[in-house]
């Protein structure tokens, strides 16, 4: 990794923690926000936080809502050019010149509330909790059925939604529309089999199961199921 003032000159910092020596907190201007982000797993994603100070002097980074030093990503102050780096830093930080800091590569564990504060001159004392949500996006699923061509009123079909992902939720649909549920056609608990019993001439068709969480979703495959007379 580079060294602190080598990143500095770069525009470029690892994130920012708070300012240990300041001691007037009943004088400074103190405003208090809080900002939403989101990003898919394995992406990038810029805090970037707008700031009323003219003159920023200094901010810090921490993970989480308490401004403790061992919660500390970094630490910049402009005066003295430098950059330190707290025992929260992973090195998949960027930090820049105006507080903002760019995670990269992002897992849920980075999901959590981050709190920036930035210290500007006229006493300015800015604090903003970051809420980051990190979403896994969810793979294609598939269907697995235990028969495919049928005789009616003879056999029991079921359909299997097959998924890696977990905590999803699952709908299907037949002819690409969403499935209406019957006294026939019922779903387990966790919506990942579909049972036809009896299967009747008119459950030919194209069936297909999708897969959702808050960030995404994705469909299976059609699966086409025959109904032969018998």
């Amino acid at each position: 990794m580079e060294s602190p003032s080598l990143l500095l000159c770069k525009g470029l910092l690892l994130t920012a923690s708070l300012l240990a020596c300041w001691t007037s907190p009943t004088k400074a201007l103190r405003t208090t926000k809080e900002i939403r982000f989101s990003a898919a797993k394995g992406a990038r994603v810029l805090l970037s936080v707008p700031s009323q100070a003219v003159n920023l002097l200094s901010f810090h980074w921490y993970k989480g809502k308490d401004a403790n030093e061992d919660f500390t990503i970094a630490h910049y102050e402009k005066a003295k050019g430098s950059l330190k780096l707290g025992n929260q830093i992973s090195g998949r930080e960027e930090i820049y010149m105006d507080g903002s800091m760019l995670l990269q590569n992002v897992t849920q564990e980075d999901t959590g509330i981050y709190t920036l504060e930035i210290f500007g001159s006229d006493d300015l004392y800015e604090i903003t909790y970051v809420h980051l949500q990190v979403y896994t996006i969810v793979t294609q699923p598939y269907l697995q059925l235990n028969h495919t061509t049928v005789k009616r009123r003879k056999n029991v079909s079921i359909f299997t939604c097959v998924t890696p992902d977990t905590g999803v939720d699952i709908n299907w649909f037949f002819n690409y529309k969403p499935l209406n549920l019957t006294e026939r056609t019922t779903l387990s608990s966790e919506k990942h089999k579909l049972t036809i019993n009896p299967v009747w001439r008119a459950d030919a068709g194209i069936y297909q199961c999708e897969v959702s969480n808050s960030f995404s979703s994705r469909r299976s495959n059609p699966l086409l199921f025959v109904v032969a007379y018998g």
